[in-house]
């Protein structure tokens, strides 16, 4: 994993992507962009003169002749710019201001239509002006293969063109190309200053030329695409930031999905005061964190500012999935939206074990089990070889279902590791064979209980997780315990309160619809057969509707 520790002004994210500071890269942004239109449009309809002043002396190779294919490629160019300086991003300011600079020249050039020049310079004015505001980095690994390939690319290309003008024969241009005159017309078809005393004789020719064009692009489009990828996601931890991050889990846990905050599969971002991190993976350019930051309540609207800053500059925007409400003023505070996505079930052990399990379901499931000699039982770490081999039986048999599998990031997977340190709960036949188990892990939370996974052979009786949970939660109780958290039921109440936003109500519709299809209602109606109370979960997300857009095809990768 990679422990990140912010280092951006302490500005509140929200307003960092306001009116109030983000018209500076909306200004830059639609400026490039009006520079590149204006460009295209000059190369297409503003004549040249045919002897501008400024370049008949100084510059080489008849610059003046083809200043105007050079204002349609800086046109192209800023086009593509424009995209990227809206992203804020550094490289894309770097060769703005450069391609800026030489399109002033290009401009001025033109001598009688010096006015067009004053477009190019207040864009680079303000590009000077507001610089420290392009902070989102590119992938470095990526610059330097770019330029790497940019170089190889234009070996090959000379290489390429040199070797073909000096193999075609005379019948094709009506030449014969010596070896240095062959790279000298290389090099004049890929500067742009061409060769118009070639005239092509064949299809031989005209093939040859055209292809000198399409090597040329395809080597521009690679080498510009690899400046501009992303900051790759690493994972990396030193053991020492994974203690401190493991320290402040257990002073500072507030969510079962806490428990999976460090797992191999996220990184986490750690507040240099020590007070807190965040747990988070990306996706699809989205840093999709894991709950709420394991933080104080005092702590969390300074780490969550500079996780924003650090996203921002890194081209992330943030979600948070399964967050309580509790924190949802500070979220919006900081310029995040709010979803609900569910509810956990959180069962009251005391009233259960009372009351609901002396219905009639409970009481006849319990005693056919029993009759028919189905027991459970406690095994806490360390496990025997035996059993653990025997727990893995169960659980590939379980996958081998349809429909069955592991959900990752918010949820364990079984492994041998993962099973040696979690304390289980098993039920067995008559014969002493494991038929179902579920594994204990931590709330942290004082008197409540949770659990992970949740397994069962094939051919396993109806009602034998019935059975398992009443068993399981009448021992809790014994033991102090005053509560279970069954985990989330996915869309319960969602658009179904009076208060609720029209996001959820339209997410609630587009529900049902699916439900028809895809049942995915039923575990919810399961769990609330325990009578359990209905804890709200949120997704926070950032950049409106578009964000959350986003969020959605990051959470289809990270939860498939």
């Amino acid at each position: 994993m990679d422990t990140r520790v912010a280092q951006a002004e302490l500005t509140p994210a929200g307003r960092a992507a306001g009116p109030g500071q983000r018209w500076p890269i909306v200004a830059i942004g639609s400026l490039a962009l009006l520079n590149g239109l204006v460009s295209v449009g000059q190369a297409l309809l503003i004549r040249i003169s045919s002897n501008p002043r400024l370049f008949t002396l100084p510059l080489p190779y008849g610059l003046y002749h083809w200043s105007r294919l050079l204002a349609l490629l800086f046109g192209f160019v800023l086009l593509y710019l424009s995209f990227h300086l809206f992203q804020r991003r550094r490289a894309a300011w770097w060769l703005s201001t450069s391609g800026l600079a030489l399109a002033i020249v290009v401009h001025t050039g033109h001598g009688h239509h010096l006015s067009l020049a004053a477009i190019p310079v207040a864009t680079l004015v303000l590009l000077l002006v507001f610089r420290r505001r392009f902070t989102v980095r590119s992938e470095p690994r990526s610059i330097a293969r770019g330029l790497v390939f940019m170089a190889a690319s234009l070996l090959f290309a000379l290489l390429y063109g040199t070797l073909g003008f000096y193999l075609l024969d005379r019948r094709d241009f009506g030449i014969d190309f010596l070896l240095d005159e062959s790279l000298v017309r290389t090099l004049r078809q890929y500067l742009l200053i061409g060769n118009a005393d070639l005239v092509a004789h064949t299809k031989q020719a005209l093939w040859f030329l055209d292809s000198l064009g399409v090597i040329g692009t395809a080597a521009a489009v690679f080498a510009v695409f690899s400046l501009f990828r992303p900051l790759a996601f690493r994972l990396r931890t030193l053991p020492h930031e994974r203690a401190r991050a493991a320290e402040m889990l257990d002073r500072y846990g507030r969510i079962s999905e806490h428990y999976f905050a460090l797992w191999p599969d996220k990184s986490f971002f750690l507040n240099p005061s020590g007070e807190g991190f965040i747990s988070y993976r990306v996706a699809a350019g989205v840093a999709v964190c894991l709950s709420d930051p394991v933080a104080p309540e005092a702590a969390v609207p300074g780490l969550l500012r500079q996780f924003l800053h650090y996203c921002t500059d890194n081209g992330w925007i943030v979600a948070m999935l399964y967050t309580l409400p509790d924190w949802l003023p500070v979220y919006t505070e900081a310029g995040l939206h709010s979803l609900k996505i569910g509810a956990d079930a959180i069962v009251n052990l005391e009233r259960f074990c009372t009351e609901t399990n002396q219905s009639k379901q409970f009481r006849r499931n319990k005693r056919r089990l029993v009759e028919d000699g189905f027991t459970v039982g406690r095994h806490e770490p360390p496990h025997t070889a035996d059993l653990v081999r025997e727990l893995e039986a169960v659980s590939s048999e379980w996958l081998s279902l349809p429909g069955r599998r592991e959900r990752p990031f918010a949820l364990g997977s079984y492994s041998t590791d993962y099973a040696a340190r979690t304390t289980f709960f098993v039920v067995r036949d008559r014969a002493g064979r494991i038929v179902a188990f579920v594994n204990e892990t931590p709330t942290y939370r004082p008197g409540m209980a949770t659990i992970d996974m949740m397994r069962h052979r094939a051919d396993v009786p109806h009602g034998i997780m019935d059975f398992l949970f009443d068993s399981l939660f009448c021992s809790l109780r014994e033991q102090g315990l005053r509560q279970f958290d069954l985990g989330l039921a996915p869309m319960a109440g969602v658009g179904e309160e009076p208060g609720s936003t029209t996001q959820e109500r339209v997410i609630r519709q587009l529900f049902d619809l699916l439900e028809r299809f895809y049942p995915m209602a039923g575990l919810r109606t399961y769990k609330a057969k325990f009578e359990p109370d209905w804890e709200d979960r949120f997704l926070v997300y950032q950049g409106g509707p578009a964000g959350l857009v986003r969020t959605a095809i990051a959470l289809s990768r990270i939860l498939a």
